[in-house]
């Protein structure tokens, strides 16, 4: 099988026979970036939304068929979710709800109205804009704290995963922002996700893309390069994800995220030597902005050949 991500594999890299790859099953992985974490290391803390211990990830492994890069020593983080606390990510609700906003404006394009599920829904800040622009719209979440927060403004999360969601109806639009890279077994995410939307459906995935310049020009800095996120995806290792789950890409783009000036220059200081730090003046602080640096996918999907509305 081709190396999808097309990287020369050095001889400093260790080779790990017997683990297999999440995406193509190949028993032939390679360390890429070692970690000085243990399991006794990692806690709740570590997977926060907005962490911003940039380059600090678990050991880093690359499948020499299809290419994807994964940490297969890790099995399972969902505990690490469902105790997650995260009052910073709470706190930057304004402009996360206009990022959502203008992700649900792409949607709209492709299916405008209907029944909508968020996937890792958080707090519900993507079902609370959906609900505004007219859809039929709930989500899931395991964390308790932020389905507690969902729940405050009365929105429709339900706490856990799709394993315990039993809906009455196949859904018109599923969302999957910023998750399927947290997952251990992403085959099986979205194929839980093809079984619930309806013939006509379609499923929108955002995650990072591995591939992309600004990954390759700040290599292990990348502000992506987290250890909340055991999988890196590019193009062509989401697509092929995604064909090999019974789905076809209709389209795919770099979305636009909105954050704070304050939110901005904090994590830009995170890169930089204090005595440049930026400091902003008080107006530019709280100024929403916004910022496409090519570096994460938004795709859509939808069922490769036809399915019955039977649920």
């Amino acid at each position: 099988m081709k190396n999808i991500i097309n990287r020369k594999i050095t001889e400093s890299e260790t080779i790990l026979p017997g683990m297999a790859c999440w995406l193509c099953s190949l028993k032939e992985l390679k360390v890429i970036k070692n970690s000085s974490l243990t399991k006794k290391d990692l806690s709740s803390k570590l997977f926060a939304i907005t962490d911003s211990a940039y380059g600090k990830t678990l050991e880093v492994y690359r499948c020499m068929g299809c290419g994807f890069m994964q940490c297969s020593s890790v099995d399972e983080v969902l505990g690490y979710y469902e105790t997650l606390q995260d009052e910073e990510y709470e706190n930057t609700r304004k402009p996360r709800s206009l990022q959502m906003k203008k992700v649900l404006e792409i949607i709209k394009k492709y299916k405008n109205g209907g029944r909508l599920l968020d996937v890792g829904a958080g707090n519900g800040i993507l079902v609370e804009q959906a609900i505004t622009m007219g859809y039929d719209a709930e989500g899931i979440e395991p964390s308790t704290w932020l389905v507690k927060k969902a729940h405050d403004r009365k929105l429709p999360i339900y706490e856990g995963t799709l394993n315990s969601l039993k809906p009455k109806e196949l859904y018109d639009v599923v969302t999957i922002i910023d998750v399927i890279e947290h997952v251990t077994n992403p085959l099986d995410l979205l194929s839980s996700v093809y079984n619930l939307i309806a013939k006509d459906g379609i499923i929108v995935i955002v995650t990072p893309d591995v591939g992309s310049l600004v990954a390759k020009l700040l290599s292990w800095k990348w502000w992506h390069y987290r250890v909340a996120h055991v999988g890196y995806f590019n193009k062509n290792t989401l697509n092929y994800a995604l064909d090999k789950t019974n789905l076809k890409s209709i389209k795919m783009l770099n979305p636009s995220w909105y954050f704070t000036g304050e939110y901005v220059a904090e994590r830009i200081n995170k890169y930089l030597p204090s005595f440049m730090h930026i400091t902003l003046p008080i107006y530019f602080r709280n100024k929403i902005i916004s910022i496409n640096v090519g570096d994460s996918i938004l795709g859509i999907y939808a069922p490769k050949t036809p399915k019955n509305n039977e649920h």
